[in-house]
């Protein structure tokens, strides 16, 4: 039920600001809109259902550590 609030509060943002962003006709501005907004969305119900999720600064540190690792042997 509350995850539904969410989604009627999201749905009524969305609503607000997309004709604005259809009358500019860009389509990859609306995508990347569109992508964040399912992802704020998705994060929100694993906020509300209590669903653990990795943190996302394990990707960056991915991300990082080879080329830590690399300049690390470069320089040191």
């Amino acid at each position: 039920m509350l995850f539904l609030l969410f989604v009627v509060i999201a749905a009524g943002c969305v609503a607000l600001e997309l004709p604005a962003l259809i009358r500019k006709r860009r389509p990859l501005d609306l995508i990347v809109y569109s992508l964040f907004w399912l992802a704020g969305l998705a994060a929100t119900a694993c906020s509300v259902y209590k669903i653990n999720m990795p943190s996302p600064l394990l990707l960056v540190v991915m991300i990082y550590k080879p080329f830590n690792d690399l300049f690390t042997y470069w320089f040191l």
